[in-house]
């Protein structure tokens, strides 16, 4: 008899624990959003507190001429080190904005960069952090949607390393602290666009060393940089998508501007976000007055 009531026991502690998942799950679905809700036509209303206090898209001309590419100390696809030359351009001052893109969001109908079932949302998803756990589709839609594109992988490394070439924003030595890495520093996970002041590249671009890993436009080749073509793009076809730059959970000195990452256009991540670029046509923006 007592064998019997312990079988029973055991039977029923398994049934509990095994229901604990489940019910945790459907305590989480009914569990109201803080974030956003559904109306019956299926359309998602944001917050517009959110919006309203989106950061104002801001543009950085970099100017035409050479720049230092690659790094010959690094890996087998960061060479060559040559000069490459590049017409002038436009690219965000800051990483896009999780405000700027749910706004994108309200206005398209896009889907969300990150949802509350992604691990650490609400760390990860205040109005002036980067718009993280987008894809390369996304970040691309994205560029189109505000009457831009993506970088090209020379553009953003030009805007990042600067007319000198400089290994990190600041100069040729890793500085612990002085970007949003996985390396110390005060802050967890992503943080407001702009916040790491030495994070800060020669023409005034921020976060391109920290914060968010970003897309770029070019198909990843690990030879590419045998190419010394002005304005290069990168192969036509490709597998992978070029990620450059760090994120705040990369470590050691992989934190360098000249890393080159690739990874499938689909995958979404929190470290990975992006920010966008324009030709230096005449009329998209105006241009510096000369000098007299």
């Amino acid at each position: 008899m007592l064998d019997k009531r312990l079988k029973w026991a055991f039977f029923l502690l398994a049934l509990v624990f095994a229901g604990l998942p489940i019910g945790g799950i459907i305590l989480d679905v009914l569990r109201p959003s803080q974030i956003e809700v559904e109306e019956s036509s299926g359309k998602t209303v944001v917050d517009p507190s959110i919006i309203t206090t989106a950061q104002k898209e801001d543009m950085v001309r970099i100017p035409p001429g050479l720049f230092l590419r690659g790094y010959n100390e690094g890996g087998f696809d960061e060479k060559p080190e040559r000069q490459i030359m590049l017409d002038a351009y436009w690219i965000d001052r800051f990483e896009v904005t999780y405000g700027n893109y749910l706004a994108f969001v309200s206005a398209t109908g896009h889907r969300k960069p990150i949802s509350r079932y992604v691990k650490h949302f609400e760390k990860l998803s205040a109005p002036m952090q980067p718009a993280v756990y987008v894809s390369w589709d996304d970040a691309d839609e994205y560029c189109r949607y505000r009457g831009a594109r993506l970088p090209t992988e020379a553009e953003w490394e030009k805007a990042a390393r600067g007319p000198n070439g400089f290994l990190w924003p600041w100069g040729n030595e890793d500085k612990q602290g002085w970007a949003n890495t996985g390396n110390a520093d005060p802050v967890e996970f992503t943080a407001p666009v702009g916040r790491f002041s030495q994070d800060r590249s020669p023409f005034g671009v921020y976060d391109m060393d920290g914060n968010a890993m970003e897309w770029v436009a070019d198909w990843y080749q690990e030879d590419s940089y045998q190419d010394a073509q002005p304005n290069p793009t990168g192969p036509a076809t490709g597998f992978y998508r070029v990620i450059r730059g760090a994120s705040w959970g990369t470590i050691g000195h992989e934190t360098r501007l000249t890393i080159r990452l690739k990874m499938i256009p689909d995958f979404r991540d929190t470290t990975i976000g992006f920010r966008c670029a324009k030709s230096a046509t005449k009329g998209a923006f105006p241009e510096p007055p000369k000098p007299s």
